[in-house]
């Protein structure tokens, strides 16, 4: 039975949160880590930051991303059951209760590593909570579950509470005064860069949508397009703002190149053109850029 449920366990991991999962999400901790790095290094000495830290702190954001995903499949096992019966839960291969207590194992280990170890207990209870409240659609499901336009702006400011936990293990630990305006910036680009993502994945044309809500349905295919463009393009702007005494220029040509085929992309899909790629996938190369180059820009001058 037990083996059993590890099967079960492994068919869930590989299919709904796979390698490339873990990936972006260790590039979303050190690309906030470096990214908040890089702005103490203009007025501070080198710091040195005990490894242990910087493993639990990547373990917390892999395990949390993981959890928020466990979360979604089981308050929106329904839906999923209409319109992605495909997935291991819907279609049998994956039971609730495996989830539940993969789940209650996450929080075991979260909790453990973040009340003991990184001495960043009370944002990590921040986030937390608002993960559970999330789960519990604010205690507003009838309203929420129903209202995608809510739900995105209920949900999406999880990943500015991530970014937060990231700024205060780097504050704790390091032990370095953050200046509060660089770090609300720093903060939108991650919040941009989740409300873009969310947004591309759930736009179709006219003669594609069902009765699954979508951006597309909402608010018209032109604005469902033009936000995430617009987002993706105020982060690229705040990035310049904050770092362009820092980065190299070719740096800030790659990020704008890979923008500028973002644009056109979604610009081609307006004009129901064949794409190499989808918007989701276009929008995930710009954002995993984007950070790759705060990653490798801090290797190369922290």
């Amino acid at each position: 039975m037990i083996k059993n449920l590890f099967t079960r366990i492994r068919i869930y991991l590989l299919e709904m949160y796979p390698p490339r999962n873990l990936a972006f999400s260790l590039i979303f901790f050190m690309s906030a880590w470096n990214g908040i790095a890089l702005l103490c290094s203009a007025t501070n000495q080198e710091t040195i930051v005990p490894k242990t830290v910087l493993v639990f702190g990547a373990i917390t954001i892999m395990l949390m991303l993981l959890l928020l995903r466990i979360m979604d499949e089981l308050k929106d096992l329904e839906t999923d059951r209409q319109h992605f019966p495909a997935r291991p839960v819907p279609r049998g291969a994956v039971f609730p209760s495996d989830l539940r207590l993969l789940g209650l194992f996450i929080i075991g280990i979260l909790l453990s590593l973040n009340l003991f170890f990184t001495q960043s207990a009370p944002i990590f209870l921040v986030v937390f909570g608002y993960a559970c409240l999330m789960y519990k659609y604010f205690f507003l499901k009838a309203l929420i579950s129903q209202n995608i336009l809510l739900a995105l702006a209920t949900h999406n400011p999880i990943s500015y509470f991530l970014f937060l936990y990231v700024a205060s293990l780097y504050r704790n630990n390091a032990h370095l005064h953050i200046r509060p305006g660089q770090l609300i910036l720093l903060g939108s680009v991650f919040l941009f860069f989740s409300m873009s993502w969310e947004i591309a994945r759930k736009i179709r044309h006219l003669e594609d949508e069902t009765t699954y809500q979508t951006y597309s349905m909402v608010l018209g295919i032109k604005a469902a397009l033009l936000i995430p463009v617009v987002l993706c393009g105020a982060a690229l702007i705040v990035i310049y703002r904050l770092y362009y005494d820092i980065f190299s220029g070719f740096s800030f040509m790659v990020m704008l190149l890979v923008f500028l085929l973002m644009v056109m992309t979604f610009f081609r899909f307006y004009r129901r053109r064949t794409n190499f790629l989808g918007l989701k996938s276009i929008t995930e190369i710009f954002i995993i850029t984007t950070q790759l180059v705060l990653v490798i820009e801090g290797f190369f001058k922290l």
